[in-house]
C-alpha cells in the first residue's frame, strides 16, 4: 500500500478528540451507498416497465412494417418489396404483412375489428405472438394447445372452415366458445348481377390472443394470409414484417433512403406516447435520487474539512519531517477515495441485492391490463446503468475531496506546530 494510502486510512480509522468527524464521515458513506443503491434499484425497476411493456407490444406488432406504395400491389411488386426489405442491414427474419378493418358478425352482434393476415410458419420469427395466443376459450380445452399448435389451425383443412384467433376480451363479449363459427364481413366488395356487395367469409374459432394491452386485444384477429388476401380481394401483401437484431435501433430513414415511396413504421409508433413518457420518468426519477448522492458529497467535504482542522499538528509534523504538499494533499485525497470506493461497494451490493429479492416477494401487485407479462414487480438489471451509475458516484467523491485536499496541503508547519508547544 503506498504511503498516502496507508496514511489516509490511518486517520480514518484512528481514535478522534472530536467524535461529530466520525459520525459525519460514517454519514457520508451511508449516504452513498444508499444513494447509489436507490438509483440502481430504480432503474432497474424502469427497464424492467419497459421491457414489459416491450414484450406485450411486440406480442402482435413487429419490430418494423413496411407498406407498399400502393394498396393493392401485384405479386411480382410484393415479392420485390419482400426481398429488399430481407436485404436490409439488421433484419434477421421478415414475413407478409396484411393489416384491414372488418367486421364480425356472431349471431347478429356486430364488432369492427382488426384483422391480420398472417403466415403461420413465418410469423413466430417475427413477432412473439405464439406466446399470447392458446386455444382456451372461456370453456375450453384442458390443457389448452399452444400458440404455435393454434396457429398452425388457421389455415384450411378438408371439409372444415379456416381458423381465426380473436383478441380474448372481444371472445368473450360475443360469448364465443371453442369451434363456433364466425362470419366476417370486409370492406372489400364483389359485383354481383344486382349490384356490388361485401365480401362475407366464414371462420371457426380456434383460440384466443391476450397480451393485456388495451386497446389491442379487445379489436384484433388473425387469419391465414392467404383467407385474408380471398376476404380483402388482394392479389399480394401489401407489406412485410421484419425483426430487428437491434429493436431499438431506428431504420426507418435507411428503408426511405433505399425505398422510395414505401411506408416505414417502427414498433415504437404503436405506443409512442406511453415509451415518451417512461423515459420521460426515468430521467426524472434518476434526478431526483441523485439529490441523495448530492447531500452525501456536501457531508464528504464538511468531514474532510473537520478532519483536516483536527489533524493540523499531524500535518505540521509531516512537513517537518519532509513531507510535500503534494504528499500531503494526496493523503487527504485518499479519504474521498476511500468513502468513495466503500460507499460505492456498499450501494452496488445493496442495490444487487434488492433487485434480486424485490421481484420474489411480490410486495407489489401489478394490474395484468398494465403489465401483462408481470407476475411480480418487474426488474431488469442492465449492467451498463449500474457501472455508470458506480462509475459517476466514484469519481463525484473524488472531484468533491480535491478542494480539502488543497486546503490541508496550504498548512504551514510552523503556525500548526505553534500552537501545539
Amino acid at each position: 500500500m503506498r504511503l498516502p494510502s496507508l496514511i489516509g486510512l490511518r486517520f480514518l480509522r484512528a481514535p478522534r478528540r472530536d467524535k461529530a468527524v466520525s459520525v459525519i464521515t460514517w454519514i457520508s458513506v451511508i449516504g452513498v451507498a444508499l444513494g447509489v443503491t436507490a438509483l440502481i434499484v430504480t432503474i432497474s425497476v424502469m427497464n424492467g416497465f419497459r421491457a414489459n411493456l416491450f414484450e406485450a407490444v411486440t406480442g402482435a406488432t413487429p419490430n418494423l412494417r413496411v407498406l407498399a406504395a400502393e394498396a393493392s400491389p401485384s405479386a411480382e411488386e410484393a415479392e420485390t418489396l419482400q426481398r429488399a426489405v430481407t436485404a436490409l442491414p439488421d433484419v434477421i427474419a421478415t414475413s407478409p404483412y396484411l393489416s384491414r378493418q372488418a367486421f364480425v358478425d356472431v349471431q347478429g352482434q356486430y364488432r369492427m375489428i382488426v384483422l391480420r393476415g398472417i403466415d403461420p410458419a413465418r410469423e413466430s420469427a417475427v413477432t412473439e405472438i405464439t406466446r399470447y395466443v392458446s386455444g382456451e376459450v372461456l370453456a375450453g380445452l384442458h390443457p389448452a394447445p399452444g400458440g404455435a399448435k393454434v396457429l398452425a389451425l388457421l389455415p384450411a383443412s378438408p371439409g372444415e372452415l379456416p381458423g381465426i384467433v380473436l383478441g380474448a376480451p372481444l371472445a368473450r363479449s360475443l360469448g364465443l366458445t371453442e369451434g363456433d363459427a364466425v362470419e366476417v364481413i370486409s370492406p372489400a366488395v364483389r359485383p354481383t348481377p344486382l349490384g356490388p356487395v361485401p365480401v362475407v367469409r366464414h371462420f371457426r374459432l380456434v383460440g384466443v390472443f391476450e397480451s393485456g394491452l388495451g386497446g389491442t386485444d379487445d379489436v384484433l384477429g388473425f387469419v391465414d394470409i392467404r383467407q385474408a388476401l380471398l376476404l380483402f380481394r388482394l392479389a399480394a401483401p401489401p407489406g412485410v414484417a421484419a425483426r430487428l437484431r437491434d429493436p431499438d435501433v431506428d431504420i426507418a430513414r435507411l428503408v426511405s433512403a433505399r425505398l422510395p415511396g414505401v411506408t416505414a413504421i417502427g414498433w415504437p409508433d404503436e405506443q409512442k406516447n406511453v415509451f415518451q413518457v417512461m423515459k420521460l420518468e426515468k430521467a426524472g426519477l434518476f434526478l431526483i435520487l441523485a439529490l441523495i448522492l448530492v447531500v452525501s458529497f456536501f457531508n464528504i467535504i464538511s468531514s474532510i474539512v473537520m478532519l483536516v482542522v483536527e489533524k493540523r499538528e499531524a500535518i505540521g509534523t509531516l512537513k517537518a519531517l519532509g513531507a510535500t504538499d503534494r504528499l500531503v494533499q494526496s493523503v487527504f485525497f485518499m479519504q474521498g477515495v476511500w468513502i468513495g470506493a466503500i460507499g460505492t461497494a456498499a450501494g452496488v451490493a445493496l442495490g444487487l441485492a434488492a433487485c434480486w429479492v424485490l421481484p420474489r416477494v411480490n410486495i407489489v401487485r401489478l394490474p395484468a391490463s398494465v403489465f401483462p407479462t408481470a407476475r411480480g414487480l418487474p426488474i431488469l438489471v442492465d449492467w451498463l446503468d449500474i457501472v455508470s451509475i458506480a462509475a459517476c458516484s466514484f469519481l463525484i467523491c473524488l472531484s468533491v475531496t480535491l478542494y480539502p485536499a488543497r486546503q490541508a496541503a496550504r498548512v504551514h508547519p510552523v503556525e500548526s506546530l505553534r500552537f501545539d508547544v
